[in-house]
């Protein structure tokens, strides 16, 4: 059991590492590659906007790169039921659901936003799930500590 544990995790390090990539190429080539997106969809009228959305939403992307790594560390090290993790994962939530009001904002001018801002807002209520989820279970095991 040990052993899919370590996999799964290393797999989870492998996918953050990936979208770490993904995020550094976008904060870099962004004007580059959203002046051909939006060339390419013909969209040309809306460019600054696109740019711009997108460039309020990198910061959140760093945030929630950063929380998830810091989050493995965690879990590796066996340190699952902390209240460190619950406040990293309110603060990932709350990441979440900016990404999802920005881009809710967004669908106004450019419809496809709504794809992004309806997962997003979703992520954010799953993630804030298993906040309330870790934080009940911290304060079972705190009560268990003390009767044994």
């Amino acid at each position: 059991m040990k052993k899919k544990q370590n996999a799964a995790l290393k797999v989870s390090i492998g996918f953050t590492a990936v979208f770490a990539l993904a995020l550094t190429a976008l904060t870099f080539t962004g004007p580059w590659t959203l002046k051909w997106f939006c060339e390419y969809t013909n969209n040309q009228h809306i460019e600054k906007f696109i740019i711009g959305i997108t460039y309020l939403a990198v910061p959140a992307g760093w945030g929630a790169i950063i929380i998830l790594f810091k989050l493995l560390t965690n879990i590796n090290k066996g340190v699952v039921f902390d209240e460190k993790n619950v406040k990293m994962l309110s603060v990932l939530s709350w990441l979440c659901l900016y990404v999802g009001f920005l881009s809710g904002f967004a669908v106004r001018w450019y419809i496809p936003f709504i794809i992004v801002s309806v997962s997003a807002l979703f992520i954010g209520l799953i993630v804030r799930v298993v906040r309330n989820i870790i934080s009940e279970a911290i304060e079972i095991k705190d009560e268990n500590d003390l009767t044994v």
